[in-house]
Formats: C-alpha cells, sequence, structure tokens
C-alpha cells in the first residue's frame, strides 16, 4: 500500500515530525558560525536522508526519475527569458558585476547548479511532499511550501521575495510534473542571474542567516 508520499503511508504526526525537525537543523545550520555550523549541516544531512529512506519513496514520486521532465522543462526557457530581461536591466543600471570567488566562472556555476539541485530536492522532494500529505494535492500545499523557502533566506531583502516568487514557479511545476532536474536548472540560472545583476551591499554574495549579518561590503 502507498500513499501521497509514493511510499509506505504515514501519520500526519510523523510527516510533522520530519518537517520541524529538518527545519530546526537547516536553520541551527543557516544562524550558527565555526564547528557548530558544520555540525547544524551534517545533522540536516541526515535527518533529511533519513526521513526519505524511512518513507520508502519511488524514485518518480521523489521527482528524481525522467517521467515528468519534458512538461517541466517549460521553467526554464522561461528563466532564459526573466534572467535575460534582468542582465539588460542591469547593464543598463550599471549594477552588472562578476560573479564573486577565485574560482572560474565554469566552476562556480557547475557547484552552483548542484546546490541547486539539492535545494530543489528538499524543497519539493522533501517538504512539498509532506505539505501534500497534510494538505492534499492543493494550492494551500503550495502556498506554504513556498513561504517555507522564502523564510529560510531571511534576512537577505533581494533573496527573501526572489525564492518566494521562484518557489511558487518550482513547487507548481513540481506538483504538476514531478521532476526536479528542469526545476534545477532553471533555479540555478536565476540564482547565477541575481548574484551579478545585484549590488553587493544588497546581496552580500548570496548569503543568508548570520552569515548575512556578519558580511561586510568592501569597497
Amino acid at each position: 500500500m502507498t500513499d501521497e508520499m509514493g511510499g509506505v503511508p504515514e501519520s500526519r504526526f510523523w510527516s510533522v515530525f520530519q518537517i520541524v525537525l529538518l527545519l530546526a537543523t537547516m536553520e541551527g545550520a543557516l544562524w550558527s558560525e565555526g564547528r557548530w555550523q558544520v555540525r547544524w549541516y551534517v545533522a540536516s544531512l541526515v535527518v533529511l536522508a533519513v526521513c526519505v529512506l524511512l518513507s520508502h519513496p519511488r524514485v518518480n514520486a521523489l521527482g528524481v526519475g525522467l517521467r515528468g521532465m519534458r512538461g517541466a522543462a517549460w521553467t526554464i526557457p522561461l528563466a532564459a527569458l526573466a534572467c535575460g530581461a534582468t542582465i539588460v536591466i542591469a547593464a543598463k543600471l550599471g549594477t552588472l558585476a562578476l560573479l564573486h570567488g577565485p574560482q572560474p566562472v565554469y566552476w562556480h556555476s557547475i557547484f552552483y547548479a548542484i546546490w541547486a539541485l539539492e535545494q530543489q530536492f528538499i524543497l519539493n522532494s522533501f517538504f512539498y511532499k509532506r505539505f501534500e500529505h497534510l494538505m492534499g494535492d492543493t494550492t494551500v500545499a503550495v502556498l506554504v511550501t513556498a513561504v517555507l523557502f522564502s523564510l529560510v533566506h531571511i534576512p537577505n531583502p533581494v533573496l527573501v521575495p526572489a525564492t518566494f516568487l521562484g518557489g511558487l514557479l518550482f513547487v507548481e511545476s513540481f506538483r504538476r510534473w514531478r521532476n526536479i532536474y528542469p526545476l534545477a536548472i532553471a533555479h540555478a540560472m536565476f540564482g547565477l542571474t541575481l548574484a551579478i545583476t545585484f549590488p553587493d551591499e544588497w546581496i552580500r554574495h548570496m548569503r543568508v542567516g548570520i552569515g548575512f549579518l556578519r558580511f561586510h561590503v568592501h569597497g
């Protein structure tokens, strides 16, 4: 027997417990530094892996199979248009800049794309699946997931609204097509575009949590 999670049936309490536990460990990583940040980050990865494995999910239900990839691919040209327009506007305003970091642009982009895939898994394959289990296949579940995605980017004034809007796009696409790969590509495109088009005193190298507050803009 299976349920909305794509595996064995789960109680509502267990779904809520998993959401709270992963969110707590993620926030611990975002609002700590040094060794404690590493510990919280490892803890969040362990919680994510254990909770997913305990649900015995199907690959397609998690969005990591091939099903739905063509349907979800519409987000990529949409992202290309939006990113292109943003870059043109930034060039006109004089805010266009190079990507921050010592590594070459292509390595920076590859690493960020991998991070975008991880974020899409957490956002959709974990959080949305559990909110869907609790609330049904509804607009409310999509909205709640997008709000949560936005809140974990506090206090960055650019990323909070951007991730709310992006979250609505990503989660609704996942709800319809159940595939995270095109969403990760679109996510990477949006993120890299934000990184080069907004003033660094606003985005502070795309940091969130305590890293945003402790960051000092130079020059």
